[in-house]
């Protein structure tokens, strides 16, 4: 903003004459063919000559409905102003938006006093309105809304308020927004919103972002999930079948059109297909034969097929009902790999015992069918196994095929669209490009899509030249990077200390400085805040599920008195190391780490527990949790003792972290004790003679 006010009098001196102010009637809308068509019906539409109907004439002649041109230019400029209620719209909103755009451009979420008060435009230009609190709205921008909270509106009832902005702004449904975070069990705190938010700005501007912050604060999983939403518009649309890969009901298709086109032909054929395939498709519940026994065979040998008697082999039936069965179940997709792989094999084995057939016409038919999936569909990464028998395929059996269509079927993937490269002092220039190239590639074969490449620990590279040239210049080595790459980066804070400092763990790393070019880029997250860091235990907690003691096919929550101990608990060891080990000394990596552990306990048993029925047998969850925080904080830290003997004055003990988790937990020491006890002993170990059993 000042280079801007220092730069405006020098333009206004140097061209005077080019500078001039846009308004209604120096820049007025332009009346074409098509704005006046339009217009006409608008203005038809308006004043209710639009109902009109035909009519027919005594003689029996039709008199058309017409709509008589809008000559008057000026006329048809008043229906293309669709604001007819709201004074100054357009100042506010660009008020708003130069506003917006200081603030975004020197944004820190260092700590909680980011703005929070944002248009948020879809790509339509509608307006929503991403806050916090309706008194913090200025006025004028109340007015845009009626003076009325959207948040309370009819529209956003029983919704996350967040995820609607996020999703309109982004352009995708908020069904589909909500879906994302159910996948990947994402917490959308409001911290995480205004992130989400602030990285697409960024990327809307074409510009790289580079994150300041400390390891486990959340950035990888924020960018991965980010890069879910930016390109779940083209995942979930139907119309976009062209670009990405559908295996499982492209292999449908082709199965349909085999079946039709070279079997059902052939009646002989058809009825030994029908006959060895009915166990497969009638009873799939007991097939003998399991994916994984499937993926385990090297060489794909063909089914050893019972001969039929000689009479059904001549002119047996058909079995009709079971072909009719098959069809519109390929039709509609409903078959699993496993059977899908069984219909082909099935198909094959017929063929090569029955020379009426050509089974060369179905090993090409096949080659044909996949190479064709990998070309059409450059989001496909096969297999090395499957390119390979690609390559050998002039010489190509029917054992072969089987396996061919196996590789196709079983191990083809979707090219990921989040790329993640952590750096470090031996990462070279070549390797960079290494690892850049098929990036380019894939975004230049499909520019539909949306490519985010993170690098991580940026500035402990020893190349940062070639990433001023990317992040900056949009090339690399002088070539251009596609448009539909948005490059994301991380740094760490660089903390000088004292060197006479006696701190247990260190705060600072070995970085380098950032061209300025790079610095502009940056953005400090920090870290969590304990409101903030409290705000995601406790959704993170709400959203956790354990199995359920009775059926381990379904989970459930803890309850609520099991949630505000564990998210008590959780805060409380959090604060703890981060006051006495270092800022840096835990992240939301240790708050992962205790759910995990949480299911590990839930699910241990002892065998003298194994007398309880399984059924009626339930975990105590305040020892699953006891235990979690014991592995993930305690056991981390000395005993007194330990820092006596050292002469240790400083570091925290695991009395102290104990006495502190025992206002959550009673007796927490104890329960870790005795736990420690039965399970470290002669009964579960194999402990020598003469070894005692101590801390370590």
């Amino acid at each position: 903003m000042e280079n801007y006010k220092k730069i405006l009098p020098i333009l206004s001196i140097i061209c005077p004459s080019t500078l001039e102010e846009v308004t209604d009637e120096n820049y007025k809308l332009s009346i074409n063919a098509e704005e006046e068509l339009v217009a006409r019906f608008l203005k038809a539409f308006e004043d209710k000559t639009i109902n009109r109907i035909a009519e027919i004439t005594t003689t029996g002649q039709d008199i058309p409905i017409s709509f008589e041109p809008i000559t008057d230019t000026d006329e048809c400029r008043q229906y293309y102003c669709w604001n007819q209620h709201i004074q100054q719209l357009g100042t506010i909103a660009m008020q708003q938006m130069i506003i917006e755009a200081i603030s975004l451009s020197n944004i820190s979420f260092q700590n909680n006093n980011y703005p929070r008060v944002y248009l948020v435009y879809d790509p339509g230009f509608s307006l929503h309105l991403l806050h916090t609190d309706w008194n913090s709205v200025p006025s004028d921008l109340k007015s845009l809304f009626k003076n009325r909270d959207p948040i309370k509106s009819e529209e956003f009832q029983n919704k996350d308020y967040f995820a609607e902005c996020l999703a309109w702004l982004i352009d995708i449904k908020y069904e589909t927004f909500m879906k994302i975070i159910d996948e990947t069990k994402f917490i959308l705190t409001e911290n995480f919103a205004y992130k989400l938010f602030h990285v697409h700005e960024r990327k809307l501007t074409k510009l790289a972002l580079i994150i300041e912050g400390d390891t486990g604060v959340g950035k990888t999983f924020l960018l991965k999930f980010y890069s879910l939403l930016l390109n779940s518009k083209n995942t979930n649309d139907p119309l976009q079948g062209n670009i990405y890969p559908r295996i499982l009901e492209n292999s449908h298709r082709f199965l349909l059109d085999i079946i039709k086109k070279n079997v059902e032909s052939q009646p002989n054929i058809l009825a030994a297909f029908l006959r060895h395939i009915q166990p497969k498709i009638l009873d799939p519940e007991n097939d003998e034969e399991t994916e994984a026994e499937i993926l385990n065979q090297r060489r794909m040998l063909l089914p050893i097929l019972p001969a039929a008697p000689a009479q059904q082999q001549n002119d047996g039936p058909t079995d009709d009902i079971l072909l009719q069965d098959i069809k519109p179940s390929l039709e509609q997709h409903r078959f699993n790999k496993n059977i899908l792989f069984h219909i082909w094999r099935t198909t094959m084995s017929v063929s090569n015992e029955n020379p009426t057939i050509l089974h060369g016409d179905l090993i090409k038919s096949l080659y044909d069918y996949v190479t064709n999936e990998l070309v059409n569909y450059p989001l496909i990464k096969s297999s090395c196994r499957l390119e390979e028998l690609l390559q050998n395929s002039v010489s190509s059996s029917v054992e072969t095929s089987i396996e061919i269509f196996k590789e196709y079927l079983f191990y083809s993937q979707t090219k990921p669209l989040f790329y993640r490269l952590l750096l470090h002092p031996g990462v070279s220039e070549e390797q960079l490009i290494e690892f850049m190239t098929p990036i380019s590639q894939l975004a230049r074969e499909v520019p539909q899509i949306e490519i985010v490449v993170f690098f991580d620990e940026v500035n402990t590279a020893s190349c940062l030249g070639l990433f001023k040239e990317m992040f900056t210049d949009g090339t690399l080595r002088g070539k251009s990077i596609p448009k539909n790459i948005f490059f994301t980066a991380a740094i760490n804070p660089y903390i000088k200390i004292s060197e006479k400092t006696q701190q247990v763990h260190r705060t600072d790393y070995i970085v380098h400085e950032l061209p300025q070019s790079l610095n502009y880029l940056k953005v400090s997250y920090g870290a969590l805040e304990s409101k903030t860091l409290a705000d995601y235990i406790f959704r993170k907690i709400a959203m956790f599920q354990v199995n359920s003691t009775t059926n381990s096919e379904k989970t459930m929550p803890l309850d609520l008195y099991v949630q505000e101990t564990l998210a008590d608990s959780i805060l409380k060891a959090q604060e703890f190391c981060e006051y006495y080990l270092g800022h840096n000394s835990v992240s939301q990596r240790e708050i992962q780490r205790c759910f995990n552990l949480i299911n590990f306990f839930w699910a241990l048993r002892y065998d003298d527990e194994f007398k309880f029925d399984q059924k009626t047998y339930t975990p105590n969850p305040i020892r699953c949790i006891a235990l979690s925080l014991a592995l993930t904080y305690y056991f981390r830290l000395p005993t007194k003792e330990d820092n006596l003997q050292r002469n240790d004055d400083k570091s925290p003990s695991r009395e102290q972290l104990a006495e502190l988790l025992s206002e959550c937990i009673a007796d927490f020491q104890s329960i870790v004790q005795h736990e420690l006890e039965k399970f470290v002993n002669t009964n579960n170990f194999v402990i020598p003679q003469g070894v005692a059993i101590n801390q370590a």
